[in-house]
């Protein structure tokens, strides 16, 4: 228990990365342990467009500026865009009652919560960008355009050391009943 809460006090949005690759192999491991995370009826509603051409990561790291924030993402050495599949397998009895995806945005933040911590055990930062177009994703990356682009993960060698974590105590975000 000690372990995983020091390596979830640990984990921080990084947005200053080395020069350096990310290897394949670490890039196909923290999507190996997004896979493992739960998922309603295990619909396992993910899909992963690991992005480590430079041409493309320049043009994905540019729609990423729409509001005028993420200039930084230029510099990431890869992205993993998480996507939600629009018609996830889950039980029929549970689509008709409550709808296919009603679970899925979840699933895949669950997902996404598994990369990141992922990436942090092997060293990487990571630091989730919201804010872009889901439609000039798809279309630059060849994702589904019935999918949802959900997350943009940049990831790389930190430049530096996360900000430390500003975190409400648990008392003010939990009770017992």
């Amino acid at each position: 228990m000690e372990k995983f809460i020091e390596l979830a006090k640990k984990r921080g949005s990084c947005r200053a990365f080395t020069d350096k690759a990310v290897e394949k192999e670490l890039l196909l491991s923290c999507v190996e342990a997004a896979s493992l995370a739960p998922s309603a009826c295990n619909s396992q509603p993910w899909k992963f467009t690991i992005v480590t051409d430079p041409e493309k990561r320049k043009e994905l790291a540019e729609l990423t500026h729409d509001t005028g924030f993420n200039q930084w993402a230029d510099k990431a050495p890869a992205f993993i865009v998480v996507s939600e599949d629009a018609h996830p397998a889950v039980i029929k009895s549970v689509a008709d009652r409550y709808g296919e995806s009603r679970f899925s945005e979840g699933d895949v933040g669950m997902a996404t919560a598994y990369l990141l911590l992922q990436a942090e055990e092997l060293g990487l930062g990571s630091c989730v960008i919201g804010t872009f177009v889901d439609a000039k994703v798809k279309r630059l990356l060849g994702i589904s355009e019935a999918d949802t682009a959900r997350a943009i993960i940049a990831l790389g060698y930190p430049a530096e050391a996360p900000r430390p974590k500003k975190r409400k105590g648990v008392e003010e975000i939990a009770k017992i009943i």
